[in-house]
């Protein structure tokens, strides 16, 4: 067994034990399950966020489409990420968390009425659950690869370690494993970086042309150099993600309005600067005139060729780690979603000791469900490729011209909220079919026309949130009653 392996296992021993103690504090309470009790500092939702964030995709995969298309195709996913913290601390985290919800899906039922609730709720539980099995899947190809076992064992046995620290326990063993893993993610970017510098020299970006062309601008100006895709990347995230559940499970869990806006600013800084980081190492890269091999991600690569393997295995552990904060945080914002908004499993106000342990068991229960079936996912459909970027997209169109217009007492209208989920929604399926890539990737879904060409490659993402605004304000428009919202 080698240090990497060596890594990897105490990794996921750790989370586990961390997981475990600091979820003692639960005393069989739903909302010390949930929300933590709303008890959080800034600082721990800080760090919480920064490990959603900071995922397989805005690691590896952020390093690979750098060294694919350019350095601004890797960099628009954390600059993405960061801008939604930023825009949720500047306008919506202290409205959220004075809300005092459980689940982001609360949010469209108590500002519209329950027939919004529950079509968020169906939204949010697709578009993230493909979401969280191509994570599981991420981790599977990294166990895969350095513990020479099968795919399918992988992703097995990665299901199995969440589930292990995150059924019993909920967020407060989740954000504390998060630590852990941004503590991880960190120690290793930081040796790598070092040991680059130390050993071959700071990158002078304009030493040659070619790397000079990896970081030229115009891939933000030029279509031809992708810059549309950069661009819906940038927007998808910056807006999607203000509904994301694992993010609004955390501002939730804040003890204050105050404290959840430092919290996002802080996992919004945080994330830019680890994140540029990992986009910033395809210079290194190239400079080292590292190939890519097969299907392993250039950075592994790059850390079998160059680096120590102590180094290596500090990276290889932050990165599946970092993964791995993700998929725990959407497997128990998932599990809350279908008990509270779906099972209606909830209970009401002053309920005794026995209805908070029915709920919680149905709670804990849930998670396996949920788990497995994004396991199962995982296993079919290892590179999920389009579909992972279209089930985020319909969430993204759907759902962000309703979660805007929430928090305005004249102009949260439930009829306009429900054209605007439908037309976003439908209107985001047309485009991916129109469509013959999605973010660069094959479309398998594309059927055939001659509208759409590939340079119109992200038009989708950006054009049906601003159809799904239009038939908002319509219908506002038209009917100029607020509809009230069930409390």
């Amino acid at each position: 067994m080698d240090i990497i392996q060596i890594s990897i296992i105490l990794s996921f021993a750790a989370a586990i034990i961390v997981g475990l103690f600091a979820g003692k504090k639960i005393h069989n309470n739903i909302l010390n399950f949930t929300v933590a009790g709303r008890s959080l500092s800034g600082g721990l939702i800080g760090l919480a966020l920064v490990a959603q964030a900071i995922d397989g995709n805005a690691t590896f995969g952020n390093t690979q489409l750098s060294y694919d298309f350019g350095f601004w195709a890797g960099a628009s996913l954390p600059i993405g990420l960061a801008l939604s913290l930023f825009i949720l601390g500047k306008f919506f985290a202290a409205p959220l968390n004075n809300l005092k919800l459980v689940t982001m899906a609360d949010l469209f039922e108590v500002k519209y009425n329950r027939l919004i609730g529950f079509l968020a709720s169906i939204i949010l539980l697709l578009g993230f659950g493909v979401l969280l099995a191509g994570n599981i899947a991420a981790v599977g190809i990294l166990i895969k690869l350095f513990f020479n076992i099968s795919y399918e064992s992988a992703v097995i046995l990665v299901s199995l370690v969440v589930l292990l620290y995150t059924i019993r326990r909920g967020i407060i063993s989740d954000i504390y494993s998060d630590i852990l893993q941004v503590v991880l993610i960190v120690a290793g970017i930081f040796y790598i970086l070092v040991f680059l510098f130390v050993n071959h020299g700071f990158i002078n970006i304009f030493a040659s042309d070619l790397i000079t062309s990896k970081f030229s601008l115009v891939q933000l100006s030029s279509v031809a150099d992708g810059a549309l895709i950069n661009w819906a990347t940038i927007l998808a995230l910056g807006f999607g993600n203000l509904i994301a559940i694992d993010f609004g499970q955390r501002i939730f869990a804040a003890k204050s309005g105050a404290e959840a806006k430092k919290g996002c600013y802080l996992g919004g800084f945080f994330t830019l600067i680890l994140g540029l980081l990992f986009s910033f190492i395809m210079f290194y890269i190239y400079q080292l005139n590292i190939k890519p091999s097969s299907d392993i991600p250039i950075i592994i690569v790059l850390l079998k060729q160059v680096l120590p393997p102590f180094i290596a295995a500090f990276l290889i552990t932050g990165i599946i780690n970092a993964a791995l904060s993700t998929v725990d945080g959407a497997i128990l914002s998932m599990g809350n979603i279908l008990t509270r908004n779906l099972l209606r499993v909830w209970p009401e106000h002053h309920s005794d000791d026995t209805a908070e342990k029915t709920t919680l068991y149905f709670l804990r229960i849930s998670l396996i469900p949920i788990a497995c079936s994004a396991m199962i996912f995982a296993i079919l459909l290892p590179s999920p490729g389009a579909l992972l970027s279209i089930a985020f997209d319909i969430a993204f169109a759907a759902l962000l011209v309703p979660f805007v217009f929430a928090f305005s007492k004249s102009y949260a209208n439930a009829h306009a909220a429900l054209y605007a989920i439908i037309v976003g929604g439908v209107s985001r399926i047309i485009f991916a079919t129109l469509t013959p890539t999605i973010f660069g990737l094959s479309n398998p879904f594309y059927i055939q026309n001659t509208f759409v060409s590939p340079s119109l490659d992200g038009i989708g993402t950006m054009l049906a949130p601003l159809l799904a605004l239009v038939a908002y304000i319509v219908i506002l428009n038209k009917d100029k009653r607020v509809i009230p919202a069930t409390q």
